[in-house]
């Protein structure tokens, strides 16, 4: 008899939540937005209030102008030291400039456990390069001076030793149009007419190297064969050295 209850009891309330489960969807809101739909109005000019001016970087600015002015007045300077001084100013401040380098370095880690480099020779393969590309590049009497120092070369580090032996070695040459540029102004003529040489073969005249046998830092020299056949060598000095005698001297100094 209790059984019987129970199971009367039971099975009504199942049923009946059955039942009940789609009235409960039912019962879920369809639209996603509680309020009531309102068109979309842009803001008036009121309620932005007050117009503020747009942010000026004058500091940038007046930093660009500078870095601008600096950058033409280089270029300038540049051009006229290039094509009338023979580069004088830019390698007088190349060597100095490299100079600060190097003191800097040594400065720094010439010391028994030197902070940036792996040990002292280290730091003197790497001034020793950088002294020896700076004469190198210069040429001219910053040449003459490596192989002074060459010669020299027993008081100083092993590395210097190395890198300077290099000195002796045959310096950049001028082109043709330099050579022919010193001719002209120091003779008035062409090189034909000043060796009666002939660059085209011509019957009865001599001969004559464009490209130089060897160069040294002042000058260089080129082998021609005369008309009578003597075979000789002309040394020309090179253009720049005049222009740039009095400012490498005065940079040694």
């Amino acid at each position: 008899m209790s059984h019987a209850t129970f199971l009367r009891f039971v099975r009504p309330t199942v049923v009946s939540s059955r039942l009940r489960a789609p009235t409960l969807w039912r019962s879920l809101p369809r639209h996603a937005h509680a309020g009531s739909y309102q068109p979309f109005v842009p803001p008036t000019p009121e309620s932005l209030g007050k117009p503020r001016a747009a942010k000026e970087y004058k500091r940038t600015r007046k930093w660009l102008r500078r870095l601008v002015y600096l950058s033409l007045a280089t270029g300038v300077v540049y051009g006229i030291d290039n094509q009338f001084y023979a580069s004088s100013l830019t390698r007088t401040a190349r060597t100095f400039s490299l100079g600060l380098l190097v003191a800097l370095d040594y400065k720094i880690n010439f010391r028994p456990n030197p902070p940036l480099a792996s040990s002292i020779n280290a730091v003197h393969s790497r001034n020793a390069e950088r002294l020896s590309d700076l004469l190198r590049q210069n040429g001219g009497l910053y040449l003459k001076m490596g192989q002074a120092i060459a010669m020299q070369s027993a008081i100083l580090p092993p590395e210097f030793q190395q890198m300077f032996s290099r000195m002796f070695d045959d310096a950049p040459q001028n082109d043709w149009k330099q050579v022919e540029k010193v001719i002209r102004e120091d003779f008035g003529k062409s090189p034909e007419e000043v060796f009666g040489v002939s660059f085209s073969g011509e019957l009865g005249k001599g001969v004559m190297e464009r490209k130089a046998r060897a160069s040294a830092s002042v000058a260089q020299v080129h082998w021609a064969r005369l008309q009578d056949g003597r075979e000789v060598a002309i040394k020309i000095q090179k253009h720049e050295i005049v222009q740039q005698l009095a400012w490498d001297l005065w940079a040694f100094k």
